[in-house]
This record gives structure tokens, C-alpha cells and sequence, in this order.
């Protein structure tokens, strides 16, 4: 017999040493943050590449981000690139973010058999532009609304736990000088938001 998702849920919290209810609540936080930054990175994102390239024939949105760079740093005048000096800056400064967010949820995915489900939750719920009620999210995702609260709450749990292992790996690659992110925004960078997480 199949275990069960309480029991594989419940097992992931020992496993990280904190009570189910903790990490929600760390789960949570990790996500309204992440959500935030996401969203206004990607926005930004956007917008730069409306004004820098007219049109992206790139349908993902970091690859856009990407395109729209490379057309600044290679077509663009000194005026334009001093122009958008600070919006590149600020991208810059929390895009890590976005692909710390990204790889957490591909790791979410392949958790067997619920893994796609609760990535659409955790879209649903905390990435999204637009702010849905449960009952409308529990209708797109063909639940009902106490199911919905259900997996959402088991969604967040493995959220938490996928950002801790994360974190900690993280954390022991920075001790090393070898995160790949600090290539692109440099180790100080690095810990600096790492610290955020960690008084968690």
C-alpha cells in the first residue's frame, strides 16, 4: 500500500526537524517575499523589453528579460544604455530570485503524483498579478474549496522544506566561494539576501 500524502507530508517535516505548522508559516513568508519579487523583476522585465526591443518573439518571460539586455549592450546607443542603467540594476539585483523560485518549483513538480498539482496552487495563490479568492482558484483547478485549502496547506509545507534544502546548499557553497549566482551578482550579493531567509 501507497503512502499517504499526510504521512509523506508529515515525514518531510521530521525529516527537517520543525512541526508541520512551522513550516507552513515559513512557507508563507517564503512565498509572499518570492512572489513580490517575481512579479515586480519579471514586470520590470517586461516593460524594458517593450521600450528596448518593440517586440520579443521569445514566449518565456526570462528569455525576454535576456533578449532585451543583449539588444542593450549590443544595438542600443550610450544615451539609451545610460537610460536604462538603473532598471538593469535593479533587475539584476533580485533576477537570482526568480531562477531560485523557478528551480524550488521543478523540484515541486516532481514530487510523485501530487508534484504538478501543487505547483498550480503555489502559482495560483502566491505568483500571480491578479489576486484570486479561494473559491475561484478551487474552480480553475477543478477542487473543491476544502480540498483546496488541503493541498494548498501541503503545497506550502513542501515549499518550505524544497527552500530549506535549497537554502542550506546554498549556504555551504557560499562558505566554499563556488555559488554559481555570485558569477553574475557577486558573493556579498549573495549573502546579503541569503541573511533575509535565514532568521527564519
Amino acid at each position: 500500500m501507497s503512502e499517504s500524502l499526510e504521512k509523506r507530508i508529515d515525514r518531510l517535516c521530521k525529516l527537517a526537524g520543525k512541526t508541520p505548522d512551522e513550516l507552513q508559516r515559513n512557507g508563507e513568508w517564503y512565498l509572499g517575499l518570492a512572489g513580490d519579487v517575481c512579479r515586480d523583476t519579471t514586470l520590470y522585465a517586461d516593460d524594458m523589453v517593450e521600450d528596448i526591443c518593440c517586440e520579443s518573439f521569445e514566449s518565456d518571460e526570462y528569455r525576454k528579460m535576456s533578449e532585451g539586455l543583449v539588444r542593450l549592450e549590443f544595438f542600443a546607443s550610450e544615451m539609451t544604455r545610460q537610460k536604462y542603467q538603473a532598471e538593469i540594476s535593479a533587475i539584476m539585483s533580485t533576477a537570482w530570485m526568480v531562477k531560485v523560485i523557478e528551480t524550488i518549483k521543478a523540484n515541486i513538480y516532481s514530487f510523485r503524483k501530487y508534484g504538478p498539482q501543487f505547483v498550480s496552487i503555489l502559482s495560483l495563490a502566491y505568483m500571480n498579478s491578479f489576486s484570486y479568492t479561494v473559491e475561484e482558484m478551487a474552480e480553475e483547478l477543478n477542487m473543491s474549496p476544502q480540498n483546496f485549502y488541503k493541498k494548498k496547506r501541503y503545497a506550502t509545507i513542501l515549499f518550505a522544506y524544497e527552500f530549506e534544502k535549497f537554502k542550506n546548499s546554498l549556504a555551504s557553497r557560499i562558505a566554499l566561494d563556488i555559488c554559481l549566482p555570485a558569477v553574475h551578482f557577486g558573493i556579498a550579493s549573495i549573502r546579503k539576501y541569503l541573511s533575509r531567509f535565514c532568521h527564519k
